[in-house]
């Protein structure tokens, strides 16, 4: 990514409080890139950029928001017009899993996965996206994973809203071709960040071992650095990911029920 210093913008990071946004930003933030921080807890995010700010010698702003609420992304906008900032770089990284059988889950925690993973990355890329196109320069990074490229029951709706990024960053990017915009999306697998324990999934098998997230954002940045358009972050997850996309999609997801089934499923 040694194109995008000097660009006089800032990088928008979202779920940036903790895990693989937190080493996004601080990626970034090396290489002399402006922040705006976007989490939902204001004094965590006032803590961090005040650290990358001082260590890395840019502007770093803090802003809490909600991006699972339905009106979210128009709010955080909103709190941006006051703020003296070009963003040309989009990070999605906010997100939220959760594990388990699908009846047990309830619609209010469905709805509220697909508000911050799907609808939240597609109304901010809406928001920034003709301002780079009018800049000739930007770039819009998507957090995905490897559960987006097959059918993943126990985690069906998360590994859904994945695969969404997935395709529409394939999309995205063949749309904004030579406009100076490039769309990625990043594919970790099993990363050490809360968020097993936020979607139960440490009640899982795990048939990978854990990264963690700093060597996932280090892997994302060499992969942006080398122009990639899907970075799968790992060997044996780039192997995974490979062969789940040759099987048919009922053979994958019989081999992901049995490998994901929670200890104790409640029938």
């Amino acid at each position: 990514m040694p194109e995008f210093r000097g660009w006089g913008g800032a990088a928008l990071v979202t779920g940036a409080s903790s895990g693989i946004g937190l080493e996004l930003a601080r990626g970034l933030a090396s290489r002399g890139v402006d922040l705006v921080l976007v989490a939902r807890s204001e004094d965590k995010l006032k803590a961090l950029s005040a650290q990358l700010a001082t260590a890395y010698k840019v502007h770093a702003i803090p802003v809490a928001a909600d991006l699972s609420a339905p009106d979210g992304p128009a709010v955080l906008m909103a709190q941006l017009r006051d703020v003296d900032v070009t963003l040309d770089i989009l990070v999605n990284n906010a997100g939220i899993g959760v594990y388990g059988p699908f009846a047990n889950q309830g619609p209010a925690r469905e709805a509220e996965m697909l508000r911050l993973n799907v609808a939240a990355p597609t109304e901010l890329a809406a928001y920034l996206v003709p301002g780079m196109i009018r800049r000739r320069r930007g770039l819009v990074l998507n957090v995905s994973s490897t559960a987006g490229f097959a059918p993943v029951p126990w985690l069906g709706t998360y590994g859904a809203s994945k695969a969404y990024l997935v395709q529409w960053t394939h999309a995205l990017a063949d749309e904004l071709e030579g406009t100076g915009v490039r769309v990625a999306v990043l594919c970790p697998g099993t990363t050490a960040t809360n968020f097993q324990s936020v979607s139960g999934a440490g009640a899982r098998n795990r048939p990978f071992p854990q990264m963690t997230a700093a060597d996932v954002a280090k892997q994302c940045l060499r992969g942006l650095d080398k122009g990639k358009r899907v970075i799968v972050t790992g060997r044996m997850n780039a192997a995974h990911t490979f062969f789940a996309q040759l099987l048919p999609p009922s053979w994958a997801s019989r081999i992901a029920r049995d490998v994901n089934r929670p200890k104790r499923v409640s029938r």
